[in-house]
């Protein structure tokens, strides 16, 4: 191992799902560090698909708008509907915006920063029309009570399911040994999660977005890093300048 490396020696745990850790497991060891990958979430389909389908195919011609507000809304979604979107797309997220061009999907709005806040304030500019929300079973309620507060006419769709998922013993390992040199969290259900196993975190810990702060806070939890981008890339830059400091 390169001990040039800004985070050589660093062990940083990784609690969000599987399929999301790797590409920023990529990133740690780029850096020098190791990942301890321990998904405390898991995603999956509703268990009435059959209905969420019908659903869908039932409403979508009659929203002006349809919004995503994450990747897996995407995937489930597309999943489940292969047909077109006669709406106009909005999204929260450069990736959820990604996500969907890369289904060959033109997105028409696209808050500066990534929160669902920031698209309310996004919509108040728009004239004010009918909106179908495509979200997880966990979702805040704020975009929808807020977009209907000031006069759209909203309906939330849930394709799909944020579970708990309980790591196997051989995976949280050094967390039970305490051999983390910092915990990460990218949404409330996984500092929730982690508190229902574990207990508080015995080590720093990196939240992304205000959202993720404001649980771990509630919880007891003392925040060293949380980034202004809310995004991996963002999380990342600000690790990477957390321990030079520590270590200077």
């Amino acid at each position: 191992m390169d001990r040039t490396l800004p985070l050589a020696d660093k062990r940083i745990l990784i609690t969000r799902s599987k399929e999301q850790a790797r590409y920023f497991s990529k990133q740690i060891a780029a850096h020098g560090g190791t990942s301890l990958e321990v998904p405390l979430i898991q995603f999956q389909h509703v268990s009435d698909s059959e209905g969420v389908i019908s659903d869908i195919e039932s409403n979508i011609a009659d929203f002006e708008w349809i919004v995503f507000t994450s990747v897996n809304g995407v995937k489930y979604f597309f999943e489940l509907y292969q047909g077109p979107l006669p709406n106009k797309v909005a999204v929260v997220g450069v990736k959820t915006k990604q996500a969907l061009e890369s289904l060959g999907f033109k997105v028409d709005l696209v808050p500066k920063r990534f929160s669902a806040e920031d698209l309310i304030e996004s919509f108040k500019r728009e004239k004010v029309s009918s909106l179908l929300l495509i979200q997880g079973n966990l979702a805040r309620p704020l975009l929808r009570e807020e977009l209907s507060r000031i006069g759209y006419n909203v309906k939330q769709i849930v394709v799909y399911e944020n579970v708990i998922r309980v790591p196997e013993e051989k995976e949280w390992k050094w967390v039970k040994e305490g051999k983390v040199d910092l915990y990460t969290f990218t949404s409330p259900s996984t500092v929730h999660n982690f508190l229902e196993l574990f207990g508080l975190p015995d080590g720093p810990v990196a939240t992304i977005g205000p959202i993720t702060r404001t649980a771990a806070e509630k919880a007891g939890i003392q925040v060293a890093i949380s980034p202004s981008e809310y995004t991996m890339d963002g999380l990342l830059e600000e690790i990477l300048q957390y321990f030079k400091r520590e270590d200077t």
